[in-house]
């Protein structure tokens, strides 16, 4: 008997997901579990996408990228910065830590830098242009 209980309970770990917020949806790949914080959820020995976005909703937004619609690009970042990777170890406690307030800033920084870029390489090509025609 205490050889079967020992078996069923190999391979399995816990999760526990902290965040700066409490009552946040978190998922664990594309289940949801509950809300924040999440004490000691069971889950089976493996590595997980945890976040508070499932991994379905990525998916669609990457398929929506690739069909040319920019906008998705935003929240593939915002899910980026909401999900990390957390391995769980037979018999023991992973323990990971959300941000909401850094998830919900990531699309503004993206968009920041894509077009901060985009306006830095405009520029660049217009000193360019006056430099070369100044030339000729």
């Amino acid at each position: 008997m205490i050889f079967l209980l020992i078996l069923i309970q190999s391979g399995t770990g816990f999760l526990n997901v902290k965040a700066d917020q409490d009552s946040l949806p978190v998922y664990v790949d594309n289940d949801y579990i509950g809300k924040t914080p999440i004490i000691r959820h069971p889950l089976k020995a493996d590595e997980y996408n945890v976040g508070f976005y499932p991994q379905d909703s990525i998916e669609t937004a990457s398929w929506q990228i690739k069909q040319g619609k920019i906008g998705a690009l935003w929240r593939i970042a915002k899910y980026g910065e909401g999900t990390v990777k957390a391995r769980i170890a037979d018999n023991s406690v992973t323990t990971v830590e959300l941000n909401h307030r850094k998830t919900m800033a990531a699309s503004g920084k993206t968009k920041l830098k894509v077009f901060g870029c985009l306006g830095g390489v405009f520029a660049v090509g217009v000193i360019a242009g006056i430099g070369l025609s100044a030339l000729f």
